[in-house]
């Protein structure tokens, strides 16, 4: 039942927690009608004594009913066990005033007037049982007990059974009819009563409630929920204007603004808010700090605003999920940032990695250490513990890393003592109270370990994410420490690989050109007929040798990666034509050596479309020149060699045979030769100067049937069309 709003009213209202606010109205309700009851009952005696002075009515059993239930309702008023049992004895007081009504209609023979009274009261106290009732049962206890005494009554009163069966029959057709109508009713509330708790239920659950604000009077109502988002009790009933108090100072002309534009322009609105206000209801719990939705729908009538209806949220923990997650993605995007600087070196990178897990994670040591021969040595560091600083070193049987590296993910300590750590070697050492490590991993195999820690216990559990956080760190040392030494193990193969270069330009070449010359010496001598065979074979061995030094020598230099200072913009034209000129010397007469390097008269070079590369033109010259050599070799004498643009580089391509074998990628293997003749390092030496520009290159066939060389990936201009 809901509560009686007239002002006068009120003060009947009970107060105290112990009861809900169901219960309250029922106490309330109650409260006026046993007052009501109190007074009616000597004043109804007194007018159905009047006609009659004989009538059996003594008038000091209504004052004792009248005082009993006065007396009633000023228990409820100093007693709270009476207040929470008021509904119940009310009905109770019910019974007892009916049961004398069917006394009393007895005793005077159902007179007319008794009779009436005994009706009407019959009518009215089921509806004074019903309103404390949750069910049905009172309500039939009541119609059932009084139907029960009315026919007692008439069966063994003093008048005949047929003077009296209309009263009875009457009781039973109020009975009846009362009996549905307060069915129906108590029904219809234990469906709204039900809804209205569900209501409750998701209110609560997802901390929000309703308003409404009346456009006419300026009056401001609230649900409990919004109460209670506010921190005021169930009764607290707001102004406007505190109703706006409650909210942070810059924020409250915002909301006045929105309900002004509600109400004016019939604009709905939806806008989250800080609560803190200044101006506070005296006993109001400050609410500084947190956060509510507020959103608010004006509801027209006849074309006016008549009200503004809305619900607040309490989004609290939604916005401290939010400002959790806003420091997670930015402590993550400062941790890229400082991992993809190109320009800082391991050292500086892991130092500012370990400043930021400090901050980050609210912790004032944090270290990356390594671990050997059962011995734990601090590499980086930052903070002021004494025993955590680079360069220091203990047993890892001390060390909180010990377990660190026995988990497969990191080890976190919140509170060391709380968690058994107080009589550990680790904890007397360090005398840490909070900790959280990753293992540092390298080529498979433990490198260390990076950690975060504080003297004092953590206030808050370590957060899964946060734990996440300091993996990346550990992995991305493991992957820096791994790329380390991988890059000086290729440093080391490099200087090797440059010493046996050397070595084969110097101590070989040197006594390879004396036995060139002295051959030659001996060639221009007149040698015997039968001799001059042999040293034809001797210079082909001697060319062939000096071909394979010149390769190799290739291969090793010119893989090499290539800087920005050695890169500049040529034609592809102009280097092919200079590459085919060179091929063409080689190839015509003999070479340096004098050796008969056979013909390449009978071959044509054309182009598919010009270009410009940014590239070493050095060593594409040489990649042209190979690839031409090659082309000669497999498609003899009169091959057509064609060089053109693609859109991301170029392409060489030719009409001989085209590849042996159904993999043409097998011909960029070092040692693969179709031909006895061949070093099977021409094309390697293209495959290496490619990738040494950081290209792509790749062999098909032909549509003529030959070999189809493709390089990719180059920085390309195009500068005309394809000519010949």
């Amino acid at each position: 039942m809901s509560d009686l709003a007239w002002p006068p009213f009120s003060i009947l209202r009970p107060e105290g927690e112990e009861l809900s606010g169901e219960q309250q109205s029922d106490v309330q309700a109650y409260r006026l009608l046993g007052l009501l009851g109190a007074v009616v009952v000597p004043v109804f005696g007194v007018l159905l004594v009047a006609p009659d002075p004989q009538a059996t009515d003594p008038m000091w059993a209504r004052l004792g009913l009248s005082a009993l239930l006065v007396g009633l309702v000023g228990a409820s008023y100093a007693s709270g066990a009476v207040r929470r049992r008021f509904a119940v004895w009310a009905r109770g007081a019910c019974y007892i005033l009916m049961a004398w009504y069917c006394s009393v209609a007895t005793l005077n023979g159902f007179a007319g007037s008794y009779d009436m009274g005994l009706v009407l009261l019959y009518g009215i106290l089921p509806f004074a049982v019903a309103i404390g009732a949750r069910s049905m049962r009172p309500v039939w206890w009541f119609l059932g007990s009084g139907l029960l005494a009315g026919t007692v009554g008439a069966a063994f009163g003093p008048v005949r059974a047929a003077e009296a069966l209309p009263t009875v029959g009457g009781l039973a057709t109020v009975a009846f009819v009362e009996g549905v109508v307060i069915w129906n009713q108590l029904d219809a509330r234990e469906r709204l009563e039900r809804q209205n708790d569900l209501f409750r239920r998701a209110q609560k659950l997802a901390n929000i409630g309703a308003w409404e604000y009346e456009v006419s009077s300026g009056e401001v109502f609230w649900t409990r929920q919004v109460r209670e988002i506010h921190g005021l009790p169930e009764d607290y009933e707001p102004t406007a204007e505190e109703a706006v108090a409650f909210y942070d100072p810059e924020d409250q002309p915002v909301i006045q603004g929105m309900i002004e534009r509600a109400i004016e322009e019939e604009v709905p609105f939806d806008r989250e808010l800080r609560l803190g206000g200044e101006a506070l209801p005296v006993g109001h719990e400050q609410r500084e700090g947190r956060w509510v939705r507020a959103r608010g729908t004006p509801q027209i009538e006849a074309g006016e605003v008549t009200s503004v209806r809305g619900t607040f949220q309490d989004i609290t923990e939604r916005k401290a999920r939010e400002h959790v997650l806003e420091n997670e993605r930015e402590a993550l995007r400062s941790m890229y940032r400082i991992t993809a600087d190109r320009e800082a070196g391991f050292e500086e990178k892991a130092r500012r990695l370990i400043d930021l897990g400090r901050e980050h994670l609210g912790l004032p040591y944090g270290f990356l250490t390594r671990i050997t021969d059962e011995t734990q040595e601090i590499v980086f560091a930052s903070g002021t513990h004494p025993l955590l600083q680079p360069g220091e070193s203990c047993p890892l049987s001390r060390s909180y890393c010990r377990n660190t590296i026995q988990e497969d993910r990191s080890l976190v300590v919140q509170d060391a003592v709380a968690e058994g750590w107080a009589g550990d070697p680790a904890h007397q050492t360090f005398e840490l109270g909070a900790y959280v490590g990753a293992q540092v991993i390298v080529e498979g195999e433990l490198y260390g370990t990076f950690c975060f820690a504080a003297e004092e216990p953590r206030e808050q559990a370590f957060a899964g994410r946060e734990r996440v956080f300091v993996e990346l760190m550990a992995q991305w040392a493991s992957y820096e420490l791994g790329q380390r030494r991988a890059k000086a193990r290729l440093k080391r193969q490099n200087a090797r690989l440059d010493s046996f270069a050397g070595l084969v330009a110097h101590d070989l070449r040197n006594p390879l050109n004396v036995a060139t010359g002295r051959l030659r010496l001996a060639r221009e001598e007149r040698a015997p007929e039968e001799a001059r065979s042999h040293l034809a074979a001797v210079d082909r061995s001697l060319g062939r040798m000096d071909e394979i030094i010149e390769d190799v020598l290739t291969l090793t230099w010119g893989g090499q990666d290539i800087g920005p200072e050695e890169l500049s913009t040529h034609g592809l034209a102009a280097m092919a034509e200079a590459s085919w000129d060179q091929v063409g010397t080689d190839q015509n007469g003999t070479d340096q050596n004098g050796a008969d390097k056979g013909s390449a008269e009978g071959a044509t070079l054309q182009f598919g479309g010009a270009c410009r590369l940014r590239c070493s033109a050095e060593r594409v010259q040489r990649l042209l020149e190979n690839l031409f050599r090659n082309a000669i070799e497999h498609g003899g004498d009169t091959v057509t060699v064609r060089v053109g643009a693609l859109s991301d580089g170029f392409y060489v391509e030719d009409d001989g045979a085209g590849f042996p074998g159904d993999d043409p990628e097998a011909v960029f293997e070092a040692g693969y030769s179709s031909s006895d003749e061949g070093t099977g390092l021409g094309l390697s030496i293209v495959e290496s100067i490619a990738k040494a520009h950081g290209w792509s290159l790749s062999a098909t066939q032909s549509e003529a049937g030959g070999a189809r060389f493709e390089v990719t990936g180059v920085d390309v201009e195009a500068v005309g069309s394809a000519h010949s």
